[in-house]
C-alpha cells in the first residue's frame, strides 16, 4: 500500500504526459486534414506575379478558376495570396472587414499609391480618414463644386472638341479628368504644371502593374523616381497653401487640400504633412485612369449601339428643353439621368475599371472546407461575376436596361465596380458626376460622332481597359 502510494505520483505524471501526447497528435491529424485552398505558389519569391503582371489578370484569374475552383491559392508580388471567385465569396470578404480580414495590398503597391493614405488606414483611423475625405468627395459637397466642374468640362469641349471635324478621344479625356483634378484637388490650372504632374502620375501608374524590381530602367524603379518628384511638388503647394489659409487668401473648403490641411478629428488632431500628402496624392491616382477607361468606354460602347446613344440624347436634349437660356445644369439634373447612367454601369460591367483589392488574414480563417492561415493575402475581382452568365444573362452584350429600376435586378455582390463594404471607392459619386456631366455638354454641343475605325480592339493588358489606338471619331455639332 504504501508503495502504491509513493510510485502514483510517478503514475499519474506518466498517464497525464501520454494524454497531453495523444492530443497533441489528435490535433496535429485533424489540422492536416484542414489545408489551403488547391493552387500553385510556382516560383520562390516571385511567385506567379510575371504570369499576372504579363497577361489581362481577368484570364490569369479564369484559367485558374477553371482548373481548382471558385477558391484557390497563388504567390502574388511576394505573398501567399488566397483568390475568391464568386458573390458569396464577396460577400465574406466585405462584410468580415475588421473581423477575419483587413485591407492590405502589396506594400511596394502601398508605397506607390500612399502607405499613410486611406488605402493603407484600417479601423478608427481608416473611418476618420473617410470622413475627411466625405467633406470634398461626399454628395452634399459636391454640388458646391458642381458649377466649376461643369464649367471646365464646357471650356476643354470648346477649346478642344469644337470646329474639329475629327479627334481622338483618349488623349483629350486624359487632358480633361487631369486638369478638373489639379484644379479641385490643389488649385492648379496652369497648363504646363498639369503636364508636367500628369506626366509623373502615369509613370507611377505604370509602375504599379508590373514586377517590382527597383533595377535601373525598370517601371518600377521609373515610378518610385516619379513618385518622389511628385511629393517634392506636392509638398511645395501644401506649404503655400497653408500659409495663404493662416493669411486668409485661402478659404478652408476651396479645394481637397484645403479641406485636408484644416480638418481635425473628434480630438481636435489635425493629419500630419505625411498623411496629407499620401491621401492627395492616392486621391490624384484613383481619379485619372478609372475614370478615364469608363468615360471613353462608354463613347465606344455608344457607338456601337446606337439605339443606347439615341436614347441618351433624348434624355440629356429633355434636361436641356427645360433650362432656360444661360441656365446652368443643376445637382437634380444628374439625378434625372436614369438612362444615362445606366450605359455608364453596363460600361463598367463589360470592362470594370479596376481589377479587385487586396484583404489579409488577421487570423487562421476556416472557410468553406479550408484554411487561410494568418498573414495570408485574399483577393476578390469583379470579374468573376461581371462576365458571368450565372449571374448577367447575355453577358457579352451591351444591354443598359438590365440595370433599370436602379440596380434591383442586379443579384447582391454580383456587380461591383467601385467594390463594396467598409472599403467602397470613397470618390465614386465625383467620377460619377464627371462622366454624366461630359455626355451632357457632349450632347448639348455634337449632334453624332462616328467611329474612324468602328472595329478597333479593347485591351485590358495591362489595366484599365482601353481602346488599343485612342478611338479616333468624327464629328457632327448640333445646329
Amino acid at each position: 500500500m504504501d508503495t502504491f502510494m509513493e510510485s502514483s505520483p510517478v503514475l499519474i505524471s506518466l498517464t497525464a504526459t501520454v494524454g497531453i501526447i495523444f492530443l497533441l497528435l489528435f490535433r496535429c491529424k485533424h489540422r492536416s486534414s484542414v489545408k489551403p485552398p488547391p493552387g500553385n505558389f510556382s516560383f520562390p519569391l516571385i511567385g506567379e506575379t510575371l504570369a499576372f503582371a504579363s497577361h489581362p489578370p481577368h484570364k490569369f484569374i479564369n484559367d485558374r478558376l477553371k482548373k481548382f475552383g471558385s477558391v484557390f491559392k497563388t504567390s502574388l508580388f511576394g505573398h501567399p495570396t488566397v483568390v475568391l471567385c464568386g458573390p458569396s465569396h464577396n460577400r465574406f470578404v466585405f462584410s468580415n472587414e475588421g473581423k477575419l480580414v483587413r485591407m492590405s495590398w502589396p506594400s511596394f503597391l502601398q508605397k506607390l499609391l500612399g502607405q499613410d493614405s486611406v488605402l493603407a488606414k484600417t479601423g478608427e483611423e481608416h473611418r476618420i480618414v473617410r470622413a475627411a475625405l466625405a467633406r470634398f468627395l461626399g454628395p452634399q459637397a459636391l454640388q458646391t463644386y458642381m458649377s466649376k466642374m461643369s464649367s471646365e468640362i464646357q471650356n476643354q469641349i470648346d477649346q478642344k472638341w469644337k470646329g474639329k471635324d475629327e479627334v481622338k478621344v483618349l488623349p483629350l479625356m486624359r487632358g480633361l479628368i487631369f486638369s478638373i483634378a489639379t484644379s479641385l484637388f490643389f488649385g492648379i490650372n496652369d497648363e504646363h504644371q498639369q503636364e508636367r504632374l500628369r506626366k509623373l502620375v502615369e509613370t507611377v501608374g505604370v509602375g504599379t502593374m508590373g514586377v517590382p524590381l527597383a533595377l535601373p530602367g525598370t517601371a518600377f524603379r521609373k515610378a518610385r523616381e516619379a513618385r518622389s518628384k511628385l511629393d517634392e511638388i506636392i509638398f511645395s503647394v501644401m506649404k503655400t497653401r497653408r500659409s495663404d489659409l493662416l493669411s486668409g487668401t485661402a478659404s478652408s473648403d476651396q479645394d481637397l487640400l484645403s479641406v485636408l490641411l484644416t480638418f481635425k478629428d473628434e480630438r481636435g488632431k489635425p493629419f500630419p504633412d505625411n498623411e496629407i500628402l499620401d491621401n492627395v496624392s492616392n486621391i490624384l491616382h484613383a481619379s485619372y485612369d478609372t475614370t478615364i477607361s469608363t468615360l471613353t468606354l462608354v463613347f465606344k460602347l455608344m457607338a456601337s449601339n446606337p439605339e443606347c446613344y439615341e436614347k441618351v440624347v433624348q434624355e440629356q436634349l429633355g434636361i436641356l428643353g427645360n433650362k432656360k437660356d444661360g441656365e446652368e445644369i443643376s445637382w437634380m439634373d444628374l439625378k434625372s439621368m436614369k438612362y444615362t447612367w445606366q450605359v455608364v454601369q453596363e460600361t463598367l460591367r463589360l470592362y470594370p475599371s479596376i481589377f479587385g483589392s487586396f484583404r489579409q488574414a488577421i487570423t487562421d480563417i476556416h472557410y468553406n472546407g479550408y484554411i487561410i492561415p494568418k498573414g495570408w493575402k485574399l483577393l476578390w475581382t469583379p470579374y468573376t461575376t461581371h462576365p458571368k452568365e450565372t449571374y448577367f444573362s447575355e453577358p457579352e452584350k451591351f444591354l443598359p436596361s438590365r440595370f433599370d429600376q436602379e440596380g434591383k435586378l442586379v443579384a447582391p455582390y454580383t456587380f461591383l465596380p467601385f467594390g463594396g463594404g467598409q472599403r467602397s471607392c470613397v470618390g465614386w459619386e465625383f467620377s460619377k458626376m464627371e462622366i454624366l456631366l461630359f455626355v451632357h455638354h457632349f450632347v448639348k454641343t455634337f449632334s453624332s460622332y462616328t467611329p474612324v475605325d468602328p472595329d478597333e480592339k479593347i485591351s485590358g493588358d495591362p489595366l484599365p481597359p482601353l481602346p488599343s489606338k485612342g478611338f479616333s471619331i468624327k464629328l457632327f455639332p448640333r445646329p
